[in-house]
């Protein structure tokens, strides 16, 4: 499928300087909320979503229980307090248990657990074992792989061609494939770099509308090979109008991950593709909405997804050449927006309210306009890269 690159709105082509002042604040004040909540998940996990602003005690089996490690590490990252870092090797012994048991981990979401959890322990401290542990997970997160065409089955059973989720797969696992290439330049081994970028390449060539609009899921043909775009699955609003924003976002994100490991310029070009059709379809405060179909100001906001596009433009900025003439819109365009979730969406001193971000959405069947566990993630990360010793995880 050829991807047109939509010329971006000339907002975005205007000076922006960030307000350094409000991004500094917002980080003293994340680093606050971590540590108060603590107490609540030092040996524990926080629940995808806070309702009323309070994040639950949950097992260690969703998808998103890395984000809370991935916090943790983000502070010490920052701050160099010694109380993250221990709360982080808690974490890590966590996690250990949740792989040495499979413990629901018959899905792609892999790279969202072991990432943040072991990966980014690894990274901030050398630790051996958590470098093993990152490699054990990468190789589970391969059992997932489709040989024919080549991609990571979101979830089921492989061996079951009656499976639901069989050839199905999602722009989500976009964050899951840097598991593989890290583990890849650790090891050596060229299978787990293989698979991420076959899986990349068939990312780009399938879901990814002309216009640079993300279809949630693809399906393929686990026999014959061939691939199309379910636009009726998704956790957005669905069906051929519908484009969900934070699917958009993590594609914002994931293609130039994808870039920085395998140098191919065709990710460079979707990432571009991606990033001007969710700017140019933000809302008045440069946040969009949960599906980009909803266009009035007033409509449900979804800011995980504008956090998640934060880091994914810092991103696309940092890997574009020096020469390239939208490299400095990119990263403008991301200091705006962050500046508007510092501004009109970040939890304020004194409230009760676990969460960094507000306005945050799941899916329409789970939760709307409250806090979400990876949108408070991605919101430290995107200060993080603007402020102090910034290391990434992906």
């Amino acid at each position: 499928m050829k991807i047109v690159l939509q010329e971006l709105k000339e907002k975005w082509r205007q000076p922006y300087q960030a307000d350094k002042g409000l991004s500094e604040a917002s980080l003293r004040y994340c680093i606050g909320k971590i540590k108060e909540n603590m107490g609540t998940f030092a040996y524990a996990c926080p629940s995808e979503t806070a309702p009323e602003g309070r994040y639950q005690v949950v097992d260690n089996r969703a998808w998103t229980t890395g984000f809370w490690p991935g916090m943790l590490w983000a502070a010490y990252g920052t701050a160099r307090d010694a109380v993250f870092y221990h709360a982080g090797k808690l974490q890590t012994d966590l996690f250990r248990e949740r792989l040495e048991k499979d413990y629901v981990l018959q899905h792609h979401d892999i790279g969202f657990l072991y990432i943040l959890s072991c990966v980014a322990d690894y990274k901030m401290t050398g630790s051996e074992e958590a470098r093993q542990l990152g490699i054990r997970a990468a190789y589970r997160l391969m059992k997932m792989y489709r040989k024919v065409p080549g991609i990571f089955q979101r979830g089921g059973n492989l061996e079951d061609l009656t499976d639901r989720f069989t050839g199905v797969f999602i722009v989500d696992c976009m964050l899951n494939i840097p598991l593989l290439f890290w583990a890849a330049e650790q090891t050596g081994d060229k299978t787990l770099f293989d698979a991420a970028y076959c899986h990349a390449k068939n990312t780009v060539n399938s879901i990814i509308r002309p216009n640079g609009a993300v279809v949630h899921t693809g399906v393929a043909d686990v026999i014959h090979g061939t691939i199309v775009p379910d636009p009726f699955q998704s956790q957005g609003k669905g069906g051929e109008d519908g484009v969900w924003s934070r699917g958009q976002a993590w594609a914002v994100y994931g293609f130039p991950l994808a870039y920085s490991y395998t140098k191919d310029p065709a990710f460079l070009d979707a990432a571009k593709a991606v990033s001007n059709y969710f700017l140019n379809h933000l809302c008045s405060d440069d946040v969009p909405n949960w599906d980009f179909y909803y266009t009035e100001d007033d409509a449900q906001r979804d800011t995980s997804a504008a956090a998640i596009a934060v880091c994914g433009l810092l991103e696309l900025a940092k890997q574009l050449p020096i020469t390239d003439p939208d490299k400095e819109i990119y990263q403008r365009a991301a200091f705006k927006i962050l500046d508007s979730l510092s501004a009109n969406y970040r939890t304020k001193e004194g409230q009760d309210n676990m969460g960094l971000l507000e306005a945050g959405v799941y899916q329409a069947s789970k939760g709307w306009n409250q806090p979400t566990i990876w949108g408070d993630y991605f919101y430290i990360e995107a200060l993080w890269r603007l402020h102090g010793n910034y290391c990434r995880f992906w």
